[in-house]
């Protein structure tokens, strides 16, 4: 009879914690959909989905030749050949243009999170909050040393410290951000996060949750490497042209690119990999397409710069764009695993309140066109103007010359048109 009673409680206790499971899934797929904006999205999802996708894959390369960029400058200065320390100025000039842009690329991929994943990044950013704050912080000071480095380059003891100092506050940006974006991925710990295990509210924003040293070494540290060294690939191939550039100096940065990327992107698919194995089971991930094609992205990289060793310049083009498929496979595998996250408790973005509103995407189609135009106008010129010998000056030709004044009447036009879309509104709105 206590056998049996035994039992009994056993059988009792396994369905309460199977049904607990399968009630708590429904749950937190109920508690997303309640923290979704209400207004709902002024556009189609998917459309977002895209954009944030492609903005971030731009973003985040710069954010790479930031950080590769000072690991060169940072080892070069150590050096006390002429070539490496010349090296080390010319990836030193490379960050601090890198960042800028880095950090104008990152505000449209993170603007479009914000409005189809609002519950995960503002639940997981409110977790450790006083982080997210200093992120700025912190992203400033790394901005400032990397700029009293390149000011102080002349005196590479000097450059060199605030090179190191620079790169670190740059990779403990990137730890706060892989931070916030890892934790949203867990939403059915963020209740027990919040409440300390459900002893006490933790409204501190001061701890740090989830890290996974794999996903940080694989989204961050290796490609800044890798990514690197095809630019050092591409700074041989473009330079080459100039009667003023030294051939073997160039020759010589393209090798060290290449051998720097061959050995940073094995780390890269390595890391890559070992951090699929640590993807939750019932995410359904692992086998996934997007997961495949994401590691056959770094294969592709991998062997393209490994068959590059013995022509550098030749194979920087061809490393480019392997390089770029890579990226854009990687960035597609991040997505999906907001996907994959989140479908296990019901929730889709595809099922977003629609709230279709076309004055905001046709002013930002307009801002992006606008940009595009102005900017690759000026990066072409640049471009030609690079290739300039040292002391002369680039004559545009005459179309380059219409390109010139096509920007700046489109810029005018977009100032007129988004200027007038806010005036109208505000008259209307007090009319």
């Amino acid at each position: 009879m206590r056998d049996m009673v035994r039992w009994f409680l056993l059988f009792i206790l396994s369905f309460m914690l199977i049904g607990g499971k399968w009630a708590f899934a429904a749950d937190v797929g109920a508690m997303l959909k309640a923290m979704t904006d209400p207004a709902g999205a002024p556009f189609y999802p998917i459309t977002m989905q895209v954009l944030q996708v492609l903005t971030w894959m731009l973003h985040i390369l710069f954010v790479y030749t930031s950080i590769g960029g000072l690991f060169f400058t940072i080892y070069g200065f150590t050096k006390k050949e002429e070539r490496w320390q010349r090296l080390a100025k010319a990836t030193l000039e490379l960050s601090k243009v890198s960042v800028s842009l880095a950090i104008v690329l990152g505000v449209a991929p993170l603007l479009f999170y914000q409005v189809i994943y609002d519950p995960l990044w503002y639940t997981s950013a409110n977790l450790s909050a006083w982080w997210y704050i200093l992120f700025i912080v912190f992203l400033l000071v790394g901005y400032y040393l990397i700029w009293g480095a390149y000011f102080t380059k002349n005196k590479p003891s000097m450059s060199m410290l605030m090179s190191i100092l620079g790169v670190l506050f740059l990779l403990l940006v990137g730890f706060i951000i892989h931070v916030v974006n890892y934790q949203a991925l867990y939403p059915e710990k963020w209740v027990e996060w919040y409440t300390d295990g459900g002893r006490t509210m933790n409204v501190s924003g001061w701890n740090i949750y989830a890290f996974n040293v794999f996903r940080y070494l694989s989204f961050l540290v290796f490609p800044s490497i890798a990514v690197t060294g095809v630019f050092l690939m591409l700074y041989n191939w473009y330079f080459r042209s100039r009667e003023d550039m030294d051939k073997d100096y160039l020759d010589w940065a393209g090798k060290v690119g290449a051998r720097s990327a061959v050995y940073a992107g094995i780390g890269w698919l390595v890391s890559h990999i070992l951090y699929i194995l640590t993807i939750p089971a019932d995410w359904g991930a692992k086998g996934s397409i997007f997961t495949w094609l994401s590691v056959l992205g770094l294969v592709l990289l991998a062997g393209v710069v490994f068959s590059s060793q013995k022509n550098p310049v030749k194979m920087a083009i061809p490393s480019l764009l392997a390089g770029s498929v890579a990226l854009l496979l990687i960035a597609i595998f991040r997505e999906y695993l907001r996907i994959a996250s989140t479908a296990r408790f019901g929730y889709s973005i595809y099922d977003y309140k629609l709230n279709l509103e076309f004055l905001s995407p046709l002013l930002f189609l307009g801002t992006l066109l606008t940009g595009l135009v102005l900017y690759a106008y000026a990066w072409w010129m640049a471009y030609q103007a690079g290739k300039t010998p040292k002391g002369k000056v680039y004559e545009a030709s005459e179309t380059e010359h219409h390109l010139g004044e096509l920007s700046v009447f489109i810029v005018v036009l977009w100032a007129v048109v988004f200027i007038g879309v806010g005036l109208i509104i505000v008259v209307r709105n007090y009319t």
